[in-house]
């Protein structure tokens, strides 16, 4: 039997706490997934191919260094859950695109960082803090002096440090974008990545796209996507072609 709106006031309240809280109009699973138009797919499937490709060179990794340097219990379980998170999957997305330089958005303690390495050569991440003053950090000093691993701090979602950045982000294949999820970064970065780069099929990679923050801007980013979730986090995995 079907289930209204009106045999539960309490949902349509949150519903419309929600649909104000995301931006996005309906109900409670719009918080989820937005309903309606969702911007552009994967027109002719090249995300669907990278995804399916990588996630077969995931199934098929053998315990990764990250997993050995993991500081905590709850680190160690990430790093080896796959699928549900996206450890092993990030790595194997470097890989299908050919190693090289990898970017990525958003260092934190350093584990997506370890995780791509294992797929490129060398990882460029970004973060607005340095990594040694995050706690339980997997990061060493000797992963940065041994120049496969660089760290730069700065704001990409500004112009200025932006443009100063633009010969590096231009070697990469791969852009790995955890950000804040404020509602504001995510859609600067985006913007001046595609005035700069559009048409060149850099393929990008969202963290987190479920999540509340996330919705509105994933639903309404107009490049060719693909929701990857289910192969990678269990929060949103979203891959994107410039």
């Amino acid at each position: 039997m079907a289930v209204t709106r009106t045999a539960f006031p309490w949902q349509a309240l949150a519903s419309r706490a929600l649909s104000w809280w995301t931006g996005v109009e309906g109900m409670q699973p719009s918080a989820v997934y937005p309903a309606g138009p969702v911007g552009s797919l994967d027109s002719d499937g090249t995300l669907a191919r990278l995804v399916i490709d990588a996630s077969i060179d995931a199934f098929e990794l053998a315990s990764s260094e990250l997993e050995g340097r993991c500081r905590t219990d709850q680190q160690r379980g990430w790093a080896a859950t796959w699928p549900g998170e996206h450890y092993r999957l990030l790595p194997a997305l470097a890989r299908q695109l050919g190693g090289g330089v990898v970017v990525e958005v958003g260092t934190f303690t350093g584990m997506g960082t370890l995780a791509l390495l294992e797929g490129a050569d060398d990882v460029v991440t970004y973060d607005v803090v340095p990594w040694d003053t995050v706690p339980d950090a997997v990061i060493r000093h000797d992963d940065i002096s041994g120049g496969h691993v660089e760290q730069r701090i700065g704001d990409l979602s500004t112009e200025l440090f932006f443009r100063s950045q633009v010969d590096t982000l231009d070697s990469a294949a791969l852009i790995f974008i955890d950000g804040p999820k404020d509602r504001t970064f995510e859609r600067s970065f985006t913007e001046l990545l595609c005035h700069t780069f559009r048409g060149t099929g850099k393929v990008l990679v969202y963290d987190d796209i479920r999540v509340a923050n996330m919705v509105t801007f994933w639903g309404r980013l107009e490049l060719d996507k693909f929701d990857a979730t289910s192969f990678g986090h269990w929060s949103g995995t979203g891959l994107a072609r410039l």
